[in-house]
C-alpha cells in the first residue's frame, strides 16, 4: 500500500512538532517547494539546523519521519531532552 503524500504545510507543522519541548520553525521556499528547519533551545541557542529539505524527502511520511527521528537521535546523543514523539497517523495508510 502506499501512503498518503505531505503538503509542504503538513510537513512544516510536523517537523516543527517534533522537538519539543525545544522551539522549531520551519520556513517555506515557494520557489522549489521546499523548507529550512531551525530548533532553538529554552536560551534561544540554535542547536539544529536543517537548511532545505526537499520535496523529495517530505513528501512521504515515512521519509520523513526517519529525517526527523535522526535529527532527534542526534540531538538526543549530544544531550538535548527532547518530549516523545512518533510520526503522526496518515489517512489511508495501516498503522
Amino acid at each position: 500500500m502506499t501512503s498518503q503524500r505531505l503538503a509542504l504545510n503538513e510537513a512544516m507543522r510536523i517537523s516543527e512538532m517534533a522537538f519539543l519541548p525545544c522551539h522549531a520553525t520551519a520556513m517555506a521556499d515557494n520557489e522549489d517547494a521546499s523548507f529550512s528547519l531551525r530548533v532553538v533551545d529554552a536560551a534561544g541557542d540554535e542547536i539544529l539546523s536543517i537548511p532545505h529539505i526537499a520535496r523529495s524527502q517530505y513528501t512521504d511520511p515515512v521519509h520523513l519521519a526517519g529525517l526527523l527521528e535522526n535529527a532527534r537521535l542526534q540531538l538526543s546523543k549530544d544531550g538535548v531532552p527532547l518530549g516523545a514523539w512518533s510520526m503522526p497517523s496518515q489517512p489511508g495508510t495501516n498503522g
